[in-house]
Formats: C-alpha cells, structure tokens, sequence
C-alpha cells in the first residue's frame, strides 16, 4: 500500500480506500474490514446501508481507531438497505448520531455534506442549518475535518472558494475525464480539470468515488469509451489525477481487495495511456458520454447529469436512482424541441432517451 499526505492536518491516507455502502452482513463485513486492514487500507467511508453493518466493524474499529480515518456523510439516511436524501436538518443531525454512536468511534475524521449536485440543493444545505450543524460538529471535536461530495464541478467550485473544507468526494474515471488531440473530453473535461487543479492549489484533497464508472469501464462492450481497462489501469488513471488522496472502491468479497491491491504489484499492468490511445468515441459513439454539449437545455434539463444516473442505475448502482431523483429537473419534463439532438457531438438521440429515461424511473 501507498500513502498520500492531506495538506491541511498532515494525515497519511492509503491511496485506495474501502467504501461500505454496497455491504450487507451476510458479506461478513468484520471479514472485510480485517482483511483491508491488513492490506494497509486506512480510509473507510462509513455510509453503510445496514444497522447490523456497524455492530459488526465496531470492536475491530475500536482497536483501531488510531490507525484508520473514516468519512461520514451529514443528509444520507440508509436503511434497511434502501438509500435517501435529507435536508431536513433534524433528520440529518439524528441519523448521524446514531451512525457514530452505532460504531462507537466518537469522532470521525471527515465529515461531509452529501451528495449537493445542484445550487438549489446547495442552498437548502447552506440555509437549512446543515452546513452550521456540521462547523459546529468541527468546533465541539466531533468532526476532525469538513468535506463535501459532488459529481457536479460548478458545486464543486462553490464550494472550494466557500473555504473551509479540507477533503471533498468526487466521481472521477477516464470515462468522465477522456480527451483525444486534447479536445475531447467525457466529463466536461475543462471544468473538472479546473476543479483538480483549484483543489491542488487550495491544498484540499480529494476522495474519488466511481473509478469503473459503475462497472462500465470494465467491460468493452459497455464501456463509453470502446475499450475495457483492468481494474489497476482504472485505479491508476483515477490516482494520477491532481490532489486525488485517495480512491474509495466498494467491495463485498476479500477477492475485490485482492484485486485492488494489486495496483501495488510491480508486476501489474497500469497503464493506461496505451489502453485509452484505442478508444474509439468520435462518430461511432452515438451515446452519451455527460459531457453536456448540447448545454443549455430550453427545459433546464441537465441531460449529462440524467443520463449519467441512468447508466449507472442500470448497472446496479443503487444510489444512482436517488441521485436522480434529487434533480430539480427529470427527463419527463422533456417536450422534444431538440435542442440537444442537433448539438450532441455523438449524435445521440437525446430526445428518445428521455422518453426511455423518463419510463424507466417512473416519474
């Protein structure tokens, strides 16, 4: 395992980190945690669907509280498996004194304001009480440091220039980020390489989530860019962006730590330069890959965002339905004026996908 230095407060944090929100207890998560122990994984994101999950890691947490760093979420509310959003800052408060109090830690090192993904939804977090709920946290020793978690690079932005954050939770993979002769991009590439680069020059890190792109860029067949990377290639891509610390992966299985950790064998294979000098997205592609060209929508649909969520919800991501949900706008507000259809770069037939979309959410 290797380590990375947090410029605000000095911690060491192992480049890949163990997230708990794809863990049931039949998964054996002590097992787990154990096991990510030994591999020298110090970073554990504690947003656990299950109340059993937490009883589990509690003792082995216990005996190592002054080894590992955990990040929780201030408005995820798990439970019983099932994923939500809250805003309602009493709800918020509760549901995470009862996640700390379930894994007795006391304090957690980061503390994040979930999944903001819009500016209505930052400024229900910042007017509601959530945002003071969590300085005060800071202020009283329950919180180490503050953090937020994003897939939107203009609340990103907000955020970093609002000061007073020392870690943020970001989607990052090739898929999101490609560029070919440096114009292409996957991910609106300019603005999320502005967002690495202000996050470099503020000295915040940042935990990357989404290194396969929910599975996608495992299997060619699927993934937006024409070509499957390994998982190493993957991980490697994601640690090789500016400020990233750590990059947190989701596993059920002691193989999955297996096969991240192997990122670290001389003898793997990580490059993915080579493996991406192949992809092949330019007119062929007819899919969308959220770079958000066809931007502004009449209708005010983020359609990078919609088709993002799609994706990934399809995949078995099962947060990625919430996600979308928590939009201002959904793909059944589309009247098919298209608008997107004649920008789109792919040639995707945006307005069908609404319809598809919009199906198959139900709303």
């Amino acid at each position: 395992m290797q380590y990375r230095t947090l410029p605000h407060g000095g911690e060491n944090i192992s480049e890949i980190g163990l997230g708990l929100g794809i863990v049931s207890p039949e998964d054996k998560p002590e097992r787990l945690l154990e096991g990510a122990l030994e591999a020298g994984i110090n970073f554990y994101d504690l947003c656990a669907a299950y109340e059993p999950v937490y009883e589990a890691i509690k003792p082995t947490l216990a005996r190592n509280r002054s080894k590992v760093f955990t990040q929780m979420h201030l408005g995820a509310t798990y439970r019983d498996g099932n994923y939500a959003f809250s805003r309602n800052l009493e709800k918020v408060r509760a549901t995470f004194e009862q996640k700390l109090e379930l894994c007795a830690l006391g304090y957690t090192d980061f503390l994040m304001l979930n999944c903001i993904d819009e500016k209505k939804d930052l400024q229900l977090v910042l007017d509601n009480g959530i945002y003071q709920y969590a300085l005060e946290c800071k202020e009283q020793g329950i919180a180490s440091h503050l953090g937020f978690s994003t897939h939107n690079p203009e609340i990103a932005r907000e955020l970093l220039n609002l000061g007073g954050f020392d870690l943020f939770m970001f989607s990052l993979n090739a898929a999101f980020d490609f560029r070919q002769d440096g114009e292409l991009a996957l991910g609106e590439t300019a603005a999320r390489e502005e967002i690495y680069q202000l996050a470099a020059r503020q000295g915040v890190g940042i935990s990357a989530m989404k290194p396969f792109a929910g599975g996608q860029l495992l299997n060619k067949k699927l993934s937006p860019l024409g070509v499957a990377l390994s998982v190493p290639q993957c991980l490697r891509y994601v640690l090789d962006r500016p400020a990233v610390m750590t990059c947190v992966c989701g596993a059920t299985r002691p193989t999955d730590l297996q096969d991240y950790i192997s990122l670290f064998d001389p003898h793997t294979d990580s490059d993915y330069a080579t493996a991406l000098s192949g992809a092949s997205v330019v007119g062929s592609l007819r899919r969308c890959i959220y770079c958000n060209h066809c931007a502004p929508c009449p209708r005010k649909l983020n359609v990078g965002l919609i088709n993002k969520y799609y994706d990934l919800s399809r995949l078995g991501d099962d947060l990625a339905r919430q996600h979308y949900l928590n939009l201002e706008h959904h793909a059944s507000e589309c009247n098919d004026c298209g608008h997107c259809d004649k920008r789109c770069p792919f040639k995707t037939a945006q307005m069908e996908r609404m319809h598809e979309i919009a199906n198959y959410f139900g709303i």
